[in-house]
């Protein structure tokens, strides 16, 4: 009876085999299927006459029991349908009962992370119904059973959908949740997905229509409003956020034909791709990461990814592939976009809109690198909530800054995300960003393959042992496979390899005459190869990532028959692939070595025959000016400047650094009348300035051409920038007051032109003329219902207050700025700006849990208008003291350099930011020990000129970790040098200088005590003029402390920090204080004090602090006590915040990051680091862990 199978899904049915008996009356077959329903598992007598009758059954109903089982066994078999103890039990495995199978089975999907294993899964448990569950039969059971089964049964429904959406597969999901929804029009689940199905086939009318009878239908049903998750289907539509990410399936087409390739041979390292392949099976489990993979050009770094990645397929993860080409390093994002596979004919509307927007952006103040870079994180999030993510990059140190910089970010969302990053390098690539990225990785140096695997590599290659000579030649290639490969291939072709008794001879002539390094066995191999063949592998090494058939013969006007068996030589020679609709080399030396062999001349002549075929036949702008770009001889010919007139847009966004150059070339070559010349001066304003190279030239020569008011107005700003960036104040404001402001200009720019001309002119050196000019300002907005003006007229007043150092007047003026602008949407940049102004005021009144919901406001502004800029800066500067480095460097990390956009913010306040940015990191890897940060920031920082006040006021965080690099090359003078501005009371005035005092004084002791006494003068000064005692008063005692070697100081500002929750200067305050009581021989105290310390620095992570103390404190004899260094992290739900909670919940519940977002409106880098820190807290490493802890 091992073939018998119960059916309870539709009509109640047994078959074993082919046959299929009858099973009786209706109430014996409710016998059978509450029997089937508990398989396996004893059933009394009692229990089913409740099932089969309910509570009043009849006098007969035990008797007929008896008759029933009697009926069913000679049907089924005594053996099947057994007697177990007061009652019966039917004896078949789950898999036998099509609910059992079918309740598995949606376990199973349920588990599943991919929603294409899910899918199939869910497919699979949907195929066993055939009707309605249990029909025909009577009985309580079979009703509440019934109810349950269909519910289970739209549940799974629900969730197929749910992977069929999330994969795309949704085009005939429509009419099935259709019916569904009529059928159960209370049930807001099968509205939300019918919603999302009818918008992402772009009926977006229909959808909005489901949402509006559904609520109509929920107000007269149950007098209720639309439950969260339908409102939020609802407000997606409406902002055109209906879409799902299509799950990533992207290699190109060579590596995928090296993969299918039965001649593939590989040989050796063994345990660097075990390492790689350790790699996927976390993230398969959940968990992220990083691989770095390093070597020198041909050791077999793409050998090995292949090697270790070929059994990735669709099925087992998602999989994004890119390899990187030297021209690609000046087109911002084209590497990453590739790797992502975004582009216009994408089948995912999500990546073709974000391709769409790149190539033609229209606009406007936005960066579109900028907006661009946030949706591919977004869209990485979105996939890795289907399932697995494993993105390759190969060649990286070809990629673009932008590219780079998106990878750096999706590095730092590998701690919880299932997301792994696969990175190849080549060593010595001499770009520093990559060097820190580097530190994030696994890092898996490929070295020379030893002897024994040269050795093996060459017996496959020739076909036998290689004898003594040719081990000898062999030798040459230093274990670097492509050289072996090419010098073996030289041999072979040369017909210099004798095989004798199963051994590879060479004699000595061949031997001598064998490449003698990697370069020369290339150029061999692309030498050997004929004429015709040299022609077309020209052709591809001009062309670069556009090299196609159809490119080429377009070019060479020869047939494709004739092309292709002159390919054919190429890739019988193994110097190019033979697959897909590119032509690419096998190795960018192949490439190298053909663009050597061609003359500056031709190769100059190549590129611009190129440019004009492409340009004829509508390729994308960005490769005809990569081709222009390459011919880089003056003048330009007839047809380029039109071209690049029509294209300028599209070049600019996507490559600045080759739209700049030919800008250049064209102008130069243009005539001063030709209409196009005003546009194209007007653009190269704008790339130079993203590039931050214009000068104040150009910005007048375009000025002089510009015939367009909106275009005028915009030079005419550019240029006071320019002129105040260079410290000109008075020229700046000079290019605003002496030109009139022309009428039929839109009203936001002249309304620009006001707030830049007021920013310009304050000026608060003397502050009491500052307040006054302030309050006249102010009256006089008022008069003339300016609110933008009122709002910057309290905001002098604010900056008037936080010089004199009253922080409480400060705060009034700033929260009287923000009433006046709250709800003004043309306002909201301004909005953003007061409410930076705010967080500042808060840190220094102390009012740390303010300043934590004074963020937030400032994440929702950003969110609710769409801004450029998030409060990423200040929200570091403010995680830094309140302990949060972990945050503070996840802020800083989400902020991209590619150059400020046009805006406000982007003209004044760029240098600032930067200050701060990299101030604020070089700081904290300094106080971690990590030295490859700290010297990455230091240098990238000196890209920064201080020149304003603003910049002066912003790099004290700088000075503090120059002084820092100092300190940790034992130059203690030097340090104190870096620290001058900061005991220069008329520099930067709105400089916090307090919070640095207490070091200068500590180095100030071991080395001039003359500066002891100037740091302390300071430091009164700053705390008399505190009208609330806080920092500066904290600080003084601090400072007082060390100078006076007495601790009674120091434990005042512990007590001061503890109280107001200030743990980084709380920590050094306590060494401080643990140092001085261990002088006086407190020794108990001290080591209490040291104790808490230690911990503080441990919670910290600064390594170079701890060590710093320990040093200290062993002087007298103290050593680090074992108890203060914290044990494993504290996995307690408990310790979340509300915030924290509610986010843990939805993640628990499946949700990506941006979905959560949306829902608690926030920007998606919030969320982000949130789940990162919920993750620290539970002492989970995968998100899936959450749900297990919740």
């Amino acid at each position: 009876m091992s073939r018998l199978r119960v059916r309870l899904l539709g009509h109640i049915t047994v078959t074993d085999g082919d046959e299929e008996p009858n099973l009786g009356p209706p109430r014996q077959r409710a016998v059978l299927a509450v029997l089937a329903a508990r398989a396996g598992q004893a059933v009394t007598r009692s229990e089913l006459i409740e099932a089969v009758w309910g509570p009043v059954a009849p006098p007969s109903a035990s008797s007929a029991i008896y008759l029933y089982i009697s009926n069913l066994r000679k049907v089924l078999g005594k053996d099947v349908l057994a007697s177990v103890d007061s009652g019966y039990a039917l004896l078949l495995r789950p898999d036998q009962v099509d609910v059992s199978a079918f309740d598995r089975l949606t376990a199973k999907a349920a588990r599943q992370p991919a929603a294409a294993a899910a899918a199939a899964t869910l497919t699979e448990a949907l195929s066993l119904w055939s009707g309605e569950p249990l029909a025909g039969i009577p009985g309580p059971f079979a009703a509440q059973e019934r109810t349950r089964l269909t519910e289970s049964w739209l549940r799974a429904v629900e969730a197929s959908a749910k992977a069929r959406i999330e994969l795309g597969d949704h085009g005939d999901l429509v009419a099935d949740l259709g019916v569904l929804a009529r059928e159960h029009p209370l049930r807001e689940s099968l509205r939300e997905l019918l919603m999302q199905v009818l918008a992402r086939g772009g009926r977006h009318a229909d959808a909005l229509e489901v949402f509006r009878d559904a609520r109509d239908t929920l107000r007269r049903e149950l007098g209720i409003e639309p439950g969260p998750g339908l409102r939020q289907v609802h407000a997606q539509i409406l902002a055109g956020d209906d879409r799902a990410a299509v799950p990533l399936s992207v290699m190109p087409a060579h590596i995928a034909a090296v993969i299918r390739s039965d001649k593939r041979v590989y040989v050796g390292r063994a345990a660097e791709v075990a390492k790689v392949r350790d790699s996927v099976a976390e993230v398969l489990a959940g968990r992220g990461g990083m691989v770095w993979i390093e070597g020198d050009p041909g050791i077999g770094k793409s050998e090995l990814l292949i090697e270790a990645l070929a059994d990735l397929t669709p099925g087992v993860c998602q999989l994004g592939w890119a390899v990187a080409d030297e021209p690609d390093i000046r087109f911002p994002l084209r590497l990453i976009m590739e790797c992502l596979g975004i582009t216009v004919k994408s089948p995912d509307a999500d990546r073709a809109d974000l391709a769409a927007q790149l190539r033609a952006h229209p606009g406007g103040d936005d960066d579109p690198i900028t907006g661009a870079v946030d949706r591919m994180l977004a869209l990485v999030d979105r996939m890795c909530a289907h399932g697995p993510v494993v993105l390759v990059i190969d060649d990286l140190q070809w990629a673009d800054e932008a590219s780079v910089h998106v990878w750096r970010r999706l590095s730092a969302a590998t701690r919880q995300l299932p997301l792994l990053l696969v990175t190849c390098s080549r060593t010595g690539h001499g770009r520093a960003e990559l060097d820190q990225l580097r530190s994030r990785g696994r890092l898996i140096a490929v070295e020379p393959l030893p002897s024994n695997d040269v050795e093996s590599l060459t017996s496959r290659l020739v076909g036998a042992h290689p004898g003594k000579l040719l081990r000898r030649v062999t030798d040459r290639a230093a274990g670097n496979p492509l050289y072996l490969r090419e010098m073996v291939t030289s041999l072979v072709r040369d017909e210099a390899i004798d095989l004798v008794d199963g051994v590879a001879h060479i004699d000595k002539a061949h031997a001598e005459a064998a490449p003698r390094s990697l370069a020369d066995a290339v150029e061999r191999t692309c030498g050997a190869l004929p004429q015709r063949t040299h022609e077309v592998l020209r052709w591809m090494a001009v062309l670069g990532p556009e090299a196609t058939m159809d490119n080429v013969v377009a070019l060479t006007g020869r047939a494709e028959p004739d092309l292709r068996a002159a390919l054919a030589d190429a890739v019988d020679a193994n110097v190019v692939f033979g697959e897909g609709a590119r032509l690419v080399f096998r190795h960018p030396l192949m490439r190298e070595a053909i663009l050597g062999g061609i003359s500056p001349a031709v190769r100059l002549a190549l590129h611009r025959a190129a440019a004009k075929a492409l340009a004829a036949t509508g390729a994308q702008a960005i490769r005809v000016a990569e081709q222009l770009a390459s011919a880089s001889a003056p003048g330009v010919e007839e047809w380029v400047p039109g071209w690049l007139a029509e294209h300028v847009t599209e070049v600019a966004n996507h490559a600045p650094l080759i739209a700049a150059d030919l800008l250049e070339r064209v102008l130069e070559a243009m005539d001063a009348a030709d209409p196009a010349r005003e546009v194209l001066l007007a653009t190269r304003v704008k790339v130079l300035f993203r590039l931050t190279r214009v000068t104040a030239d150009q910005i007048e020569q375009a000025l002089a051409a510009s015939t367009d008011p909106v275009r005028t107005e915009e030079l005419r700003q550019l240029l006071a920038a320019i002129i105040y960036r260079d410290g000109r104040r008075a020229d700046s404001i000079r290019v605003l007051t002496e030109s009139d402001v022309d009428g039929s200009l839109p009203s936001a720019w002249r309304q620009r032109r006001k707030f830049l001309l007021a920013h310009l002119v304050r000026d608060v050196t003397d502050v009491d003329a500052a307040e006054t000019m302030a309050r006249n300002a102010y009256d006089q907005a008022v008069a003339e219902g300016e609110t933008g003006l009122m709002a910057h007229a309290l905001q002098t007043r604010w900056i008037v207050e936080s010089v004199r150092r009253d922080h409480v007047a400060a705060l009034g003026h700033i929260e009287a700025a923000i009433d006046v602008v709250r709800g003004a949407a043309d306002l909201a940049g301004m909005h953003f700006n007061l409410l930076d102004n705010r967080l500042f005021t808060l840190q220094n009144l102390d009012r740390m849990a303010d300043a934590d919901e004074n963020l937030r406001a400032a994440n929702e502004l950003v969110v609710e208008h769409r801004l450029p800029v998030g409060p990423q800066v200040a929200a570091a500067v403010h995680y830094y003291w309140a302990g949060r480095w972990d945050e503070a460097l996840y802020e800083l990390d989400t902020i991209t350099e590619d150059g400020p956009a046009i805006t406000y913010a982007g003209l004044m306040d760029a240098g600032p930011a930067g200050l701060l940015l990299h101030g604020v990191s070089a700081l904290i890897a300094g106080r971690r020990d990590d030295h490859t940060a700290l010297a990455a920031n230091l240098d990238a920082a000196e890209r920064y000129l201080v020149i304003t006040d603003s910049e002066r006021e912003s790099q004290d965080f700088l000075l503090a970790a120059r002084a820092l690099a100092a300190v940790r090359r034992g130059d203690v003078p030097g340090a104190l040098a870096e620290f001058a501005p900061v005991l220069d009371p008329a520099y930067a005035e709105m400089m916090l200088r307090h919070q640095w005092l207490p070091e200068i004084v500590r180095l100030s002791l071991e080395h001039d005590s003359a500066q002891v006494d100037e740091a302390i003068a300071i430091a009164e000064l700053e705390a008399s003029r505190e009208r609330v005692p806080a920092r500066a008063y904290a600080a003084l005692h601090r400072c007082k402390a060390l100078a006076t070697n007495d601790p009674e100081p120091a434990l005042v500002a512990v007590d001061h920090y503890r109280t107001v929750g200030r743990p980084v200067e709380l920590a050094v305050a306590l060494e401080d204080a643990a140092v001085l009581l261990a002088a006086r021989n407190a020794h108990k105290d001290a080591t209490t004090a040291y104790a808490e310390a230690v911990r503080l620095y441990v919670e910290l992570g600064a390594h170079w602090d701890r060590t710093r103390a320990k040093t200290r404190m062993s002087e007298f004899g103290i050593r680090e006590p074992m108890h203060a260094v914290p044990g494993a992290g504290i996995s307690d739900w408990e310790t979340l915040s509300a915030a924290e909670r509610q986010i843990a919940a939805m993640v628990a519940n499946g949700l990506s990051n941006p979905e959560i977002a949306t829902r608690m409106s926030l920007p998606r880098r919030i969320v982000q680091a949130h789940v990162v820190q919920i993750m620290a807290k539970l002492g989970v490493d995968t998100r899936a862990q959450i749900q297990m802890a919740s």
